[in-house]
């Protein structure tokens, strides 16, 4: 029971703290005003020298490893000491390992808005908060809205294992929106499931919000359902961005539902939907193999390596197609940037990367070409010896990231570099600093997968 009410009491703190209505009641870890981040023409001193990583478990030899860097007041880290210890930082600047999933054997993570989700072959752990039901976990009916036992907790601060029905025996993609979790699974009989859990103000969850409420998550036998697609083809992955989530086919089409005032749904509705529809515009006669895009601005490429945008425009992205501030169907961009092999996008930036391994960027803010070009209208390619790493003349980068305000690139050689708004440290790159030219990230391992979330970051690494 001791432990039960000081889970609770944290808890509260974590969504206190992360939302920025602090109570005198919660008083154990405070957070610091000025942690939401710089302004990028700031200067930052450095907050002590450069650190080293702790490499936990070492005895336990495994092939991937678990880091993670920024918030750590939500849980989303994983790491109970940095909640529970009264020495421990609010704030992760560099890569720190996460010990538990050490042989968890983790493949795909995703960083929400305050919460994370790791991936192995065949199961999925959540962290952080779950205040909307992100993590899962049945409905709380407490007198005062409080979790009664074997219901969803409001925050946990490591890992816990999602609920899956038994028939999925295989993932094969997550992705995380603000406050949403999407699961992309496989039966034993080879049929693909959605899963989302998590709010649904705005059918995000491919739920009709009027008929099941502003949430959507296990029933009181936690029993999850899955969500009802248009079609029985095979499903490739899933995507998700703020309020709106996607689902791309193995026949090259895009399904989108959720939020649309932005553009999002890419099919004309400027409102929202709750049923999975297909997105039109330029896309109508064209074989999709990638879908992109961190906040409301959505990126999509062709099997031919073109490139296709819609969404958000308050800052230019898409201005070489349109000025209006939403652009409601997929649109061609002709750019000459070659054989697009994948694109994503921040609040304010667009970046993709071409099958040369070349990185193009555009829009506001930062875009990595240093503190003096904040916007540029069409793509430009950042100096390819800016992703060279010390020792390694390859330099190429087969796969791009974008969180809400940072950017990041994976070389063929598995380094890893990030760059943009050092947010909460979610840069990983042992300072404070924004910063405003690719830098590389210290890992003792190759550099497999990321997630840069709008308050942390998390990777996945393999020993060489």
């Amino acid at each position: 029971m001791h432990v039960q009410r000081r889970q609770f009491t944290l808890a509260f703190g974590a969504v206190h703290r992360h939302l920025s209505h602090f109570h005198p009641s919660v008083a154990s870890s405070s957070t610091r005003g000025d942690d939401t981040g710089h302004s990028l023409h700031e200067e930052i001193p450095q907050k002590g020298g450069m650190e080293v990583h702790d490499f936990a478990d070492r005895k336990k030899r495994t092939n991937c490893a678990v880091y993670g860097a920024g918030l750590t007041s939500t849980g989303a880290l994983s790491i109970a000491s940095l909640i529970t210890s009264s020495a421990a930082s609010e704030i992760v600047y560099r890569p720190k390992r996460i010990p538990k999933l050490n042989t968890r054997r983790i493949k795909y993570v995703a960083a929400g808005c305050g919460f994370s989700l790791f991936a192995s072959r065949n199961e999925v752990f959540g962290s952080g908060l779950n205040t909307f039901y992100q993590i899962g976990g049945s409905r709380r009916t407490g007198p005062s809205g409080e979790p009664m036992p074997g219901q969803a907790l409001f925050w946990h601060i490591e890992s816990k294992r999602i609920l899956l029905p038994d028939e999925c025996k295989r993932i094969r993609w997550i992705s995380a929106g603000r406050m949403h979790s999407v699961v992309l699974t496989l039966t034993g009989e080879g049929k693909c499931r959605i899963f989302c859990i998590g709010t649904n103000t705005h059918g995000q969850c491919g739920s009709d919000p009027v008929a099941t409420g502003p949430f959507v998550t296990h029933d009181k036998h936690n029993v999850l359902r899955s969500v009802a697609m248009p079609v029985d083809t095979e499903i490739l992955k899933v995507h998700a961005c703020l309020d709106t989530t996607f689902a791309l086919t193995s026949d090259g089409h895009l399904y989108a539902w959720g939020l649309g005032t932005d553009g999002q749904l890419g099919n004309g509705n400027s409102q929202m939907q709750w049923m999975p529809a297909l997105v039109g515009g330029d896309l109508a006669d064209e074989r999709i193999v990638h879908i992109g895009g961190s906040t409301d601005t959505l990126m999509a490429v062709s099997d031919k390596g073109d490139l296709f945008i819609w969404g958000q425009n308050e800052y230019g992205q898409l201005s070489a197609i349109s000025e209006e501030p939403q652009v409601f169907y997929p649109t061609h961009v002709p750019f000459k940037v070659g054989k697009v092999i994948d694109a994503q996008a921040t609040g304010s930036s667009c970046i993709v990367c071409n099958s040369e391994g070349e990185v193009f960027t555009w829009g506001c803010e930062v875009l990595g070409f240093g503190p003096m070009v904040t916007k540029l209208e069409r793509p430009m390619q950042l100096d390819p010896p800016l992703f060279a790493s010390a020792g390694h003349e390859g330099h190429s980068v087969k796969k791009v990231y974008a969180g809400s305000c940072a950017m990041g690139a994976v070389t063929d050689d598995g380094h890893m570099f990030s760059w943009g708004a050092n947010r909460h440290g979610l840069l990983a790159l042992s300072h404070r600093n924004h910063q405003h030219f690719p830098y590389q990230i210290s890992f003792a391992e190759t550099a497999k997968h990321a997630s840069f979330g709008p308050d942390h970051s998390l990777f996945v690494t393999e020993r060489f």
